[in-house]
């Protein structure tokens, strides 16, 4: 144990887990051998965090080659992580040694944030689209139906896309659980000059 780094403290770590991974995780000997105890307590919290330390480790060495601190390994792994996703170089010290950490990681989790906005989007539209059909056989009668007072416009939704448009706006559950399938209801908006002030069911 000597021999693989141990210097005889823990760290706060498992000595059972400490001595285990020393003994048989050579990224683990390296990580105490070179001192970086954060993320050695890292890999030793759990299996999948030494599954994760094993895949990213060529960033790992980068960063400690570069003079990298790592003074929050969680928060460093799930940096590395939206880093990927949003296709930077996880090689790069211009990317994975920020000057601060914290400031860039909620920076990126907001990038990843709108990111996976865009996907859902994309996905909604395309089940918008394959649920038309359906929904133009049960409504299509209804299409065209407006009840105005000069002021207060209501007028029926007439597309599943126009349902998605007006969920998200209002957040509504409308798209999501698909109201547009219902073949007893019939949504309605009422808007004033193109402004919608509500949205209404009505029970066929």
């Amino acid at each position: 144990i000597k021999r693989n780094g141990f210097d005889g403290h823990t760290y706060d770590i498992n000595p059972l887990t400490l001595f285990k991974e020393l003994l048989t995780n050579p990224k683990a000997e390296t990580l105490m051998k070179s001192g970086d105890v954060e993320m050695l307590r890292y890999l030793c919290h759990s299996p999948f965090n030494a599954d994760e330390i094993d895949f990213y480790w060529k960033s790992i060495k980068v960063a400690k080659r570069a003079g990298f601190e790592f003074e929050d390994a969680q928060m460093w792994m799930d940096y590395i992580k939206m880093l990927e996703r949003c296709g930077k170089d996880i090689q790069s010290p211009k990317y994975i040694c920020p000057a601060n950490l914290k400031e860039e990681h909620d920076r990126y989790m907001r990038k990843v944030h709108i990111l996976e906005d865009k996907k859902k989007r994309a996905e909604d539209i395309h089940k918008a689209q394959e649920r038309e059909a359906s929904f133009k056989e049960q409504k299509e009668k209804f299409f065209g139906i407006r009840i105005n007072d000069g002021e207060i416009e209501v007028k029926v939704l007439e597309s599943v896309e126009e349902y998605r448009q007006v969920a998200e706006s209002q957040h509504l559950c409308l798209f999501s659980a698909a109201y547009d399938q219902r073949e007893n209801s019939l949504i309605l908006s009422a808007r004033i000059d193109g402004r919608i002030i509500e949205t209404i069911e009505v029970d066929l």
